[in-house]
């Protein structure tokens, strides 16, 4: 039985926010966020391999890539969260150590943010990344992996099911942007009510083929977790979704860390 969604037509603002504030939600989460910057930049002074990929006119559509010294046919791609407004691709560049430690390449996809764009033409940019990603690449990857974490998780789903994708990993996210209408999130999205069907995957993007698997952490926003839930029963997910345990909506990318809960490492020995 699919979660019954809020009421939220009756929600005040004031519940609106509440139920989606995941930065309200953790006491720590300036010290969580701080320290995600300071373990990147000291990854990016470290490891030499790295390449930039620029696939757009604006500085934010770049994507940039780790490389191992031994090269697998294992490609990793990550797109940040920040409710499509905030946050950067630099935030989270820590991520790649245990992957290009394993001969993986890490690829983090920047994109231009809200309310310069609306979501739909993020939506385009990240379609587009991905599109440049491969011809850079010339499709030497056998495996592909897409992972969106909160606003990227709606990001990776809403990306076009392109035949290279050998799997989506979803971790903390949005898949009814319904519920968001009176958060402070929202205006900045420019989404026209008519539209919040086609652009939530809840409803648009269900029945993907792209093998997918969802992660959501067991201290997550009742909401986050609800999301979640109706996603994966509305795509006949079950058997795909993990909930992470002592986990919050920040904390849960500790467990991206360890490559092997994202794919059978044996395989790249």
């Amino acid at each position: 039985m699919i979660p019954s969604p809020p009421n939220w037509q009756n929600w005040s603002e004031e519940e609106a926010q509440l139920s989606y504030d995941n930065s309200k939600a953790v006491n720590n989460v300036l010290e969580i966020t701080s320290g995600w910057r300071e373990r990147s930049d000291q990854w990016v002074r470290n490891w030499p391999l790295q390449e930039t990929i620029q696939y757009g006119t604006h500085t934010r559509q770049a994507i940039q890539v780790f490389l191992p010294h031994r090269l697998t046919q294992t490609l990793f791609m990550f797109i940040h969260g920040g409710y499509w407004q905030s946050r950067a691709k630099e935030d989270f560049y820590f991520l790649s150590e245990p992957y290009v430690a394993k001969g993986v390449a890490v690829a983090h996809i920047g994109y231009p943010l809200a309310p310069e764009l609306p979501l739909r033409a993020i939506i385009s940019s990240i379609n587009q990344g991905l599109l440049s990603l491969q011809q850079y690449f010339d499709n030497q990857f056998t495996q592909q992996i897409l992972c969106g974490w909160s606003a990227g998780a709606h990001l990776a789903l809403m990306s076009d099911d392109y035949p290279w994708l050998t799997q989506r990993l979803l971790i903390s996210g949005i898949y009814d942007l319904a519920p968001l209408v009176k958060t402070r999130y929202f205006p900045s999205l420019q989404v026209d009510l008519t539209e919040l069907s086609l652009l939530s995957p809840l409803y648009s993007k269900h029945s993907s083929p792209c093998p997918t698997k969802l992660w959501v952490g067991d201290e997550e926003l009742p909401e986050l977790i609800r999301q979640t839930q109706s996603f994966v029963l509305a795509s006949q997910l079950n058997d795909s979704l993990t909930v992470m345990q002592h986990s919050n909506h920040f904390t849960i990318l500790e467990k991206l860390l360890d490559p092997s809960t994202v794919f059978d490492t044996k395989l790249l020995e």
